[in-house]
């Protein structure tokens, strides 16, 4: 196998794409992880910010990159240590996406880059309840230990399109994109696109959603419902938000839920001995039976729902 790729994965100081505040990377060469690069990042003085919800999840926060690299010094270290090599990462239209914000942001033009989401990939090799990245690397046989570690992050969306790779038997990752009728992403001066599945039966039809929606973003023509407290926004606005980029609010679980998001979850008004809410049990009883139900946090609700309005120009 000759082939040579590398995973990132970027951690965000606010809500904002245009905040990285760390990022980690690993080269693959010839089926084998060779060699990492991590490095904490002065977001673009633009975003700067950190917002309280974002130093939860990853621990970052304002003095933590005080002597750290500015984007514009940490951008030329990620081009060369990438080396025009295609780029792997899980939901990558967030990762990918941070890059591009970021460099508006610094006024720095965008790099031509091509790359490729180890969650589209997954989605068409594993069966589970969730595609966010603990449940794939979990199924993929990673042993890397935390979330929302920018250098773990990146090590596990490595090690599961390897595993990827093995399973669909393909030799490189073009390979294995092809098999799977999956278009690489491509990333150049003034214009992207996504990576995604180009089988013409992957997406439903939207008929209470906004019908000018992108239909590449990543709750485009899904079926959502929402369990537990969000912390981020009322289920109101979560459900506005969610129609306003072609997704399908629903009030509750059913064969044709795509997605359940689990906020967090009021112990008193669940059943007496529980520790999940009843959508979240119709959750898992529907896909023991077959039927394909993704259950997400709230933090991925709001990655993806960043990026698909950052595709329909939000």
């Amino acid at each position: 196998m000759n082939d040579s790729w590398v995973a990132i994965d970027f951690e965000t100081a606010n809500s904002h794409r245009g905040s990285p505040c760390a990022v980690g990377m690993v080269s693959v060469e010839s089926g084998r992880i060779s060699k990492s690069f991590t490095t904490l990042i002065q977001p673009p003085a633009k975003y700067s910010w950190f917002a309280p919800f974002n130093v939860g999840l990853h621990g970052i926060s304002e003095s933590s990159v005080e002597d750290a690299p500015t984007w514009e010094e940490s951008f030329q270290e990620i081009l060369a240590f990438v080396g025009g090599r295609p780029l792997v990462a899980h939901n990558a239209a967030f990762d990918l996406g941070v890059l591009r914000e970021a460099c508006i942001a610094s006024n720095i033009p965008w790099p031509d880059i091509t790359y490729a989401c180890s969650l589209v990939v997954a989605r068409q090799t594993w069966v589970l309840p969730s595609y966010s990245l603990p449940y794939v690397a979990q199924a993929a046989g990673s042993t890397t230990p935390r979330h929302h570690e920018a250098g773990a992050d990146a090590r596990a969306a490595a090690e599961i399109m390897l595993d990827a790779l093995r399973i669909h038997e393909a030799a490189t990752l073009h390979d294995l994109l092809a098999g799977r009728k999956i278009r690489m992403g491509r990333l150049s001066a003034g214009s992207w696109s996504g990576c995604q599945s180009t089988d013409s039966n992957t997406r439903a039809s939207i008929p209470d959603a906004n019908p000018d929606a992108d239909p590449n973003g990543l709750f485009y023509g899904l079926t959502v419902c929402f369990t537990g407290t969000l912390l981020s926004m009322s289920r109101k606005e979560a459900h506005a938000h969610l129609a306003e980029v072609g997704g399908q609010p629903a009030a509750g679980v059913t064969r044709k839920t795509d997605v359940l998001v689990i906020g967090t979850q009021d112990p008193s008004r669940l059943r007496p001995g529980d520790d999940q809410s009843s959508k979240s049990r119709k959750a898992e009883e529907l896909l023991a039976k077959g039927h394909h139900i993704e259950m997400i946090s709230e933090a991925d609700f709001l990655e993806r729902l960043a990026c698909s309005e950052i595709a329909s120009g939000g």
